[in-house]
């Protein structure tokens, strides 16, 4: 947009009416008080002038220029331009529903399905700002395992301790999403969202996924769902008595069609990861989706442009001093 342009301390302006008045004097007073100066090095043409323009003229108008852009650097004349910059969404209420069943210590994703997503949940809410985060776990039961925080730390130190709930096995998605839906039901958030988890199809739990997912409808919740890891047989690490790492191959299964329903019923978007690297790619696609402009404020961004008067008033100083100890030689 067109820069807008104008003094930031225009008191400071008032002192250049003084300006002419210095001039008047020194043309009626001052410049007949000075010293003679010999021109050594003026034309014999130019001699003959000297009672129209002198030396002392010279040098007082330089003084003069020097003193007129000193005022008008502590005037601080600047330019702005007018800048639109987007408004993010804030007050968002996010809730991650994970799923630890002991499915999610199949390697497909490296290390592990868990530790991988672990790396990426951490990567996520690094690049929240203000928004309010909480954490559940299921696997065949559920805990609300951090509540909504803007403690990222806090909430940093929970996420490391995945490991550590002990809950029933299985695949409880529905009753997963019920306790994320709970901890947004009261939430006073802009916005309201379950990014849910899972590598398997529900087969524990007393919520079905539908039901859970009417009941985040009703409260105004958006729910992404994603489903992680390969299908089929999967390598599933076991440890012999000595501590001896071993596999075996163990059937998995994902039931997309039931995830895509919850997504889409209430307003969000199912995913689909086989390797860490998709999975980085669905958070971050979730964390802009859920950080689009709200609206637009309009700020000036000021460039102030003291520096080159305060150059041209020491230009002038310096420019009149040089011709006073050189071509204008005075005389004592």
């Amino acid at each position: 947009m067109m820069p807008h342009a104008a003094f930031h301390e225009p008191g400071w302006l008032l002192l250049l009416a003084a300006l002419p008045l210095l001039l008047g004097l020194h043309l009626r007073y001052w410049r007949h008080r000075q010293p003679a100066f010999l021109l050594a090095a003026l034309p014999e043409r130019l001699q003959a002038r000297r009672q129209r323009l002198t030396p002392p003229d010279v040098l007082f108008a330089l003084r003069l220029l020097a003193l007129a852009a000193l005022i008008l650097a502590l005037a601080d004349f600047r330019t702005a331009v007018v800048r639109r910059q987007p408004l993010p969404a804030t007050g968002i209420d996010i809730v991650l529903a994970l799923d630890i069943s002991a499915s999610m210590l199949i390697e497909d994703i490296k290390p592990n399905r868990l530790e991988g997503i672990k790396t990426v949940i951490s990567r996520f809410v690094a690049g929240r700002d203000g928004d309010r985060v909480g954490l559940v776990v299921y696997a065949g039961e559920s805990l609300n395992w951090c509540p909504l925080t803007q403690d990222y730390a806090f909430l940093q130190t929970k996420l490391n301790q995945l490991n550590e709930p002990v809950l029933a096995d299985g695949t409880a998605i529905g009753l997963g999403l019920a306790s994320a839906v709970n901890a947004l039901r009261l939430s006073k958030g802009k916005s309201k969202v379950v990014i849910l988890l899972t590598d398997g199809e529900n087969n524990a739990g007393f919520v079905a996924p539908a039901t859970a997912a009417r009941l985040a409808r009703q409260h105004g919740i958006r729910v992404y769902t994603i489903g992680i890891g390969s299908t089929g047989l999967a390598p599933m690490p076991r440890y012999t008595l000595a501590g001896e790492k071993i596999y075996h191959y163990v059937r998995v299964s994902l039931d997309e069609p039931a995830l895509r329903r919850v997504a889409e019923g209430t307003g969000g978007r199912f995913f689909r990861a086989t390797d860490a690297a998709a999975l980085g790619q669905i958070y971050a696609a979730i964390s802009a989706l859920e950080q689009a402009p709200t609206g637009y404020r309009s700020r000036l961004q000021y460039q102030h442009h003291y520096r080159w008067f305060v150059w041209a008033a020491l230009g002038f100083f310096l420019g009149a001093e040089a011709l006073r100890l050189t071509l204008f030689r005075s005389l004592s």
